[in-house]
């Protein structure tokens, strides 16, 4: 069966596979969980966000995303966890081995695509550039993707 939609929800809940066309144009297909969850193109990207939305809390909501570390930032990391790593403590293993890095999750869901678990998580990692470095450096060596988003100075109503 071919189902045409723009309603990703509908494409999880009953697709097996996916292609995304622009302008008449073949921009991406495969699996919806290897598109859905690694969306190549800008397009794909835009029609998947109603599902995954990632929006900053408050505190860090307008602040100036920064490819380089300012004193007191947050690195901000979106991680992306398929399958049985869903189910993976990997946060709380971090915080244990760098406890000087501290930790803010901003964002957090978890779903199902095709049956098989999927999470994504924004997190704000602050602390000295190396133990920062050295918490990133554990993340890649768990089963998930990991995609740095920038630096983010956090909103404090005390200094604003």
């Amino acid at each position: 069966m071919v189902v045409i939609t723009h309603e990703m929800q509908v494409i999880k809940d009953i697709c097996d596979r996916v292609t995304v066309i622009d302008g008449g144009v073949i921009a991406e297909e495969g699996s919806v969980l290897e598109v859905f969850t690694n969306p190549q193109q800008d397009i794909t990207k835009e029609f998947i966000s109603v599902l995954l939305s990632d929006e900053l809390p408050i505190a860090f909501r307008g602040s100036r995303i920064s490819e380089i570390p300012e004193p007191g930032s947050y690195l901000l990391l979106r991680l992306t966890f398929i399958g049985e790593s869903a189910d993976d403590p990997v946060i709380a293993e971090m915080i244990r081995k760098f406890p000087e890095v501290e930790c803010t999750m901003l964002f957090g869901s978890l779903d199902q695509i095709q049956s098989e678990p999927f999470g994504r998580l924004i997190i704000g990692l602050c602390g000295p550039a190396e133990r920062v470095n050295a918490a990133m450096n554990f993340l890649a060596t768990k089963e998930l993707k990991q995609e740095v988003i920038g630096y983010v100075r956090r909103h404090d109503s005390a200094t604003d």
